[in-house]
């Protein structure tokens, strides 16, 4: 399901603050994906650590383990790099099912588009009255600036995924 990928039907329940079958499945696969991301992040990161480890070569290996100093240190960073990492799973989770339980909110008002560039590339901005959207493509093809629009949204934290909006008469 893309942005504007809504029925009419959908539309209607959106009105009356219901997510459809369908959108709630999107957001459940959204939610899905994150959690995925988040134990992949894990497996990337401690894939790294033993990839350094294992690059070192034998001398690096046997300073690491002389020094009893470093006997200390080496698992307290361990720790400390799993703890980061619960912690980021943790809050991934919670995030996703925040995401999967959203309820539906609205904005309206005139649109308003902006842009930014940046190293990662650009960002645009579609603000509904005071509310601001963000997109990793440009919408001025489905929003006309100074147009009254409605758009009905569930956010959890930093995601905000519309649903279905609407034109409305000024």
């Amino acid at each position: 399901m893309n942005l504007f990928d809504f029925t009419e039907q959908e539309l209607k329940l959106n009105k009356r603050g219901q997510v459809s079958p369908r959108q709630r499945e999107w957001l459940n696969m959204t939610a899905r994906g994150i959690r995925g991301s988040s134990w992949t992040s894990v497996y990337v990161t401690v894939g790294f650590m033993f990839l350094a480890l294992y690059l070192q070569n034998e001398d690096s290996r046997a300073a690491l383990f002389t020094n009893p100093l470093n006997l200390l240190v080496f698992p307290a960073t361990f720790f400390a790099v799993a703890i980061i990492l619960a912690l980021s799973i943790f809050y991934m989770r919670k995030l996703a099912n925040r995401l999967s339980g959203a309820q539906i909110q609205s904005a309206q008002g005139k649109i308003r588009m902006d842009e930014e560039s940046g190293e990662v590339g650009t960002a645009y901005y579609v603000f509904v009255g005071k509310k601001k959207f963000a997109f990793g493509e440009d919408m001025s093809h489905n929003f006309k600036e100074g147009e009254k629009y409605k758009v009905y949204y569930c956010k959890a934290g930093v995601f905000e995924m519309v649903l279905s909006l609407e034109k409305v008469e000024n």
